[in-house]
């Protein structure tokens, strides 16, 4: 218990600022609260956890390691300061095709899901990367740590109802109209 809060003290460590108007949201608590400020990578997070939930334990262990490894990939990507095209439209993209999948029940093959999280994963990675502030690891470090808490809650909240086919319909239409709404901004601006 005490490495973790001291794990949590280190990536919560900002430094002192003297003058007001710097920025104190950056690092590792900017990098911790992205997630949850995004309703794009939001909603994301959690279809990806409910998809994980009603695949088996080998293929869930897989598809998180594969979002981390993206996610982390894509902000490399970011941060060196390379545009990725289109990156928003994969990102709503992402949104709606999670929504569907959840409203197919998780038809995908094992092989189909685990690679479509991570070739989405790169492009929320890459949002990420190209949002941060201040120290670029430590943000890089906490937008991990929050990405990996909102799928594992996700899962484990998706588990505890699989049964309940109407929910997850429920969500993953929900999830489907938002990814719509996020397009059709795109579209028309």
């Amino acid at each position: 218990m005490k490495k973790l809060l001291a794990l949590v003290m280190l990536f919560a460590a900002q430094p002192t600022l003297a003058h007001p108007g710097h920025d104190v949201a950056s690092g590792a608590i900017a990098g911790l609260a992205h997630p949850l400020t995004g309703v794009d990578h939001l909603i994301a997070l959690c279809c990806v956890g409910a998809l994980l939930a009603l695949v088996s334990t080998r293929v869930r262990l897989a598809g998180v390691v594969a979002l981390l490894a993206a996610l982390a990939s894509g902000a490399g990507v970011g941060l060196s300061g390379v545009t990725v095209p289109y990156a928003e439209w994969m990102i709503a993209l992402s949104v709606l095709v999670s929504g569907v999948m959840l409203v197919r029940s998780g038809s995908a093959q094992p092989t189909l899901l685990v690679g479509g999280v991570a070739l989405f994963a790169l492009f929320h990675g890459y949002a990420h990367g190209v949002e941060s502030s201040g120290d670029a690891l430590a943000f890089v470090a906490g937008f991990l740590v929050s990405s990996l808490v909102i799928v594992t809650l996700s899962t484990l909240a998706a588990r505890a109802f699989v049964e309940r086919q109407a929910l997850r319909v429920a969500v993953g239409a929900g999830a489907g109209v938002a990814g719509m709404f996020l397009l059709s901004i795109l579209i028309s601006g």
